[in-house]
């Protein structure tokens, strides 16, 4: 069995750098104790984000969708592996992720299982929205699409999607093939 990357095994490890930081304390070896500590910062800092979400998220920003894909192949059981909220980070990068191979049904599956997570920030549930809006678009429901837009120009709150909305709107005539061309990161 190969070894598996369990959320908890981080938090113990946590307890157990900062129980030697304690000790080392007690002993007078500041240095050790120091260090220990910044390792159960490290150890507790990496339960509540996962390493392999935030290794991701910086393959996302760098177009590299084959990193994207190895980083996110790496969590095999998103519910040991992470917490709540991070599973619903993974179904949202896997969304993109389908939505950039152009795997619809896939990409909606995974939009959709995002925001009944939870996603925590406005900005994401808009693109999630939007992204969902893409996919009603290419299946021929023009109804859902503008009602996701419209809950999608509800949160985006800073006007940052407003030229992407906008775009789809216009545009929500043509063929729609060509939505799967402008994806939104």
């Amino acid at each position: 069995m190969k070894y598996i990357h369990n959320k908890y095994i981080k938090f113990v490890g946590f307890i157990t750098f900062f129980l030697f930081s304690i000790y080392f304390l007690y002993k007078g070896y500041y240095l050790f104790s120091f260090l220990f500590i910044l390792i159960s910062l490290i150890c507790i800092f990496l339960f509540f984000k996962n390493e392999f979400i935030l290794l991701a998220i910086l393959k996302l920003y760098k177009q590299d969708i084959i990193g994207l894909q190895k980083y996110l192949g790496y969590i095999k059981y998103p519910n040991l592996q992470l917490t709540k909220n991070q599973i619903s980070y993974f179904y949202f990068l896997n969304g993109i992720l389908y939505l950039k191979k152009k795997n619809i049904l896939k990409s909606e599956y995974y939009m959709k299982k995002a925001l009944n997570l939870g996603l925590k920030f406005k900005q994401d549930i808009a693109l999630a929205n939007i992204n969902l809006a893409i996919t009603s678009l290419y299946k021929g429901d023009k109804e859902r699409a503008k009602l996701l837009l419209l809950k999608a120009q509800k949160m985006d709150i800073h006007g940052i999607l407003k030229n992407q909305i906008n775009f789809i709107k216009t545009n929500m005539n043509k063929n729609k093939k060509k939505y799967i061309k402008y994806i939104y990161i």
